[in-house]
């Protein structure tokens, strides 16, 4: 193991993750703010976490590990450690290999927690650098789920509540229980669902819902106690309604969004986690190719002109613009976003939120943004047809334009700017490029196995010869479903000269389809089938997420 580590602010500069600029002006901020330089650095967004935890790897001599996939900690292991000893020491033990414990470290010394883990338990260490936050985190998070089996504290919670026939006791307690079972299952969504003879709870984890329990009708006071806690009127059952309250889980700070809809048999809620302390990752983190983040960040480096990112909700749109965001390397630039709502903290930049009660809407925030000297705008949506024109026009006048349209491929962009009354040679003259993703469910790498594929699959790789196929089994890291995490599938056109001009000509879609082919495009189930291909997501995924048109590519 490397013990000689020079200065993380030459160390930045030699990687050239961070330019002389940008060095200097955090050092002005230093002499105000007192911070640690790698701190500072970070809180002013001008390195990553990932970049940050990768360098130090290297000046150590250990690998890289990323908490959110390298599974649980094993409970036998975790119980060799208290939560203080592993926060003070700024490492989370997470299983035993051999003779030899597996740890990912935050904000420390690899060399003093091998010393430590030595002393107390005997074993030497095998150690992976982790993001500083991510690692402090997952301690709190490890430890405290381990002492507090939320599940059963949830079912034990819904027994006391069921035996109060005269509804004397509020449901507070359950609510807490449900959001920290919630977050403990890494759940984007909380669905309240009432049916005929009983009230079901779904979760929505990595894009699809899942089913977590039933509860008796005597519990329809859970839903009254979420409007109530949200600010709704509680006596309204009748319209649909909208809130949000805030609440702090463990150390983790989340905006509950909540929306409620009725239906036969009641009032049917969905409460949306957004965590405030969010990391805003970089295009290299977010598993698109290589030479696909070589093409991503060209585009997101032009100066002006208009950027899009298409797909259904919840398909990552947002989470890609603002790693795009991050290339732009904030200083130097004035950046300003209008989000609805703001689902990522920025430094640096200037946020701001919709607010349609006083009028700031999409389009508004544009034409005010162009009195505020902006280099980059990014716009959360594209809807109406004030928007697209406002947007467009700001790319015209030397602005870079990012935002997000709802259609289902990258030639969709052209049609839906047309119904919105743009002409086709203002899209031709300012439109950069458009990103089309997906969000496909990881195969969990806990439980992945191989397997002889069907015949129903090789159909779908008529040219190569497909001996095996991989799927995840199912274990405890990915509740026993063969999925952890997601991973993009997408497709991405560059615009280029002779797409320009036949756009502004209007030519028929064959016509631009098939320049596109003669470009580097590749459509977006080419590349859903490649990750098949790698062992990273299952033909299932596939289909589930493209349909018809993954079964309309096959030869």
């Amino acid at each position: 193991m490397t013990t000689k580590v020079i200065r993380i602010g030459d160390a930045l500069l030699k990687a050239n993750l961070v330019t002389r600029e940008q060095m200097e002006m955090a050092l002005q901020k230093q002499v105000v703010t007192n911070e640690r330089l790698g701190e500072l650095l970070l809180r002013l967004g001008v390195v990553s976490e990932y970049d940050l935890a990768s360098l130090l790897a290297k000046q150590k001599g250990v690998e890289y590990g990323d908490v959110s996939t390298i599974g649980k900690p094993d409970k036998d292991v975790l119980s060799l450690f208290n939560q203080e000893f592993c926060i003070n020491r700024g490492f989370l033990p997470i299983r035993r290999e051999g003779d030899v414990l597996v740890v990912v470290i935050g904000n420390a010394d690899a060399v003093e927690v091998e010393q430590a883990v030595t002393r107390r338990i005997g074993l030497p260490c095998l150690i992976l650098q982790g993001e500083f936050s991510k690692v402090l985190q997952a301690i709190r998070h490890n430890f405290y789920f381990n002492d507090n089996p939320v599940d059963a504290l949830f079912a034990k919670e819904i027994k006391r509540l069921e035996k109060d026939s005269d509804e004397v006791l509020a449901p507070d307690t359950l609510i807490n229980h449900l959001l920290h079972f919630a977050v403990r299952e890494r759940a984007s969504d909380i669905h309240v669902q009432p049916e005929q003879k009983s009230i079901h709870l779904s979760f929505r984890i990595d894009g699809v819902m899942i089913p977590m329990i039933a509860l008796s009708h005597q519990l329809r006071r859970l839903i009254a106690a979420i409007k109530m806690r949200s600010g709704m009127d509680i006596s309204d059952n009748l319209r649909p309604q909208d809130g949000s309250f805030s609440v702090k889980i463990i150390d983790t700070n989340y905006d509950i969004r909540v929306s409620t809809l009725i239906t036969e048999y009641g009032e049917n809620v969905v409460m949306r986690l957004l965590s405030s302390g969010e990391q805003v990752l970089g295009l290299n983190q977010l598993d698109f190719y290589p030479q696909d983040v070589a093409r991503l960040e060209r585009m997101f480096d032009n100066p002006h002109g208009i950027l899009l990112m298409t797909g259904p909700t919840g398909s990552g749109k947002s989470t890609t613009l603002h790693a795009g965001v991050r290339t732009k390397k904030m200083t130097g630039k004035n950046i300003l976003t209008v989000e609805d709502p703001i689902e990522y903290k920025l430094p640096i930049i200037c946020q701001t939120e919709v607010n349609r009660k006083a009028g700031y809407t999409f389009a508004s925030a544009i034409r005010q943004f162009l009195r505020h000297d902006p280099d980059v705008m990014l716009v959360g949506e594209i809807r109406d047809a004030e928007t697209a024109s406002a947007a467009i026009t700001a790319s015209e006048t030397g602005h870079l334009v990012l935002s997000t349209l709802h259609v289902n491929n990258v030639l969709g962009v052209i049609p839906r700017f047309q119904s919105l009354n743009i002409p086709a040679q203002m899209v031709a003259d300012t439109l950069i490029g458009v990103v089309n993703q997906r969000l496909s469910r990881r195969i969990c790498t806990h439980c992945r196995e191989s397997y002889t594929p069907t015949e129903h699959e090789l159909k779908y790789f008529p040219d190569e010869n497909v001996t095996e196929l991989f799927r995840g089994k199912g274990c405890d890291s990915c509740r026993n479903t063969g999925y952890l995490g997601r991973i993009p599938i997408y497709e991405i056109l560059e615009i280029n000269s002779v797409l320009a001009e036949l756009i502004a000509e209007g030519a028929p879609r064959s016509q631009i389809y098939q320049a596109m082919k003669d470009s580097d495009y590749e459509p977006i189930e080419t590349i859903a089938l490649r990750r098949v291909r790698d062992g990273v997501i299952t033909i299932n995924e596939a289909e589930r997420l493209l349909g018809n048109s993954l079964k309309g590519s096959v030869k």
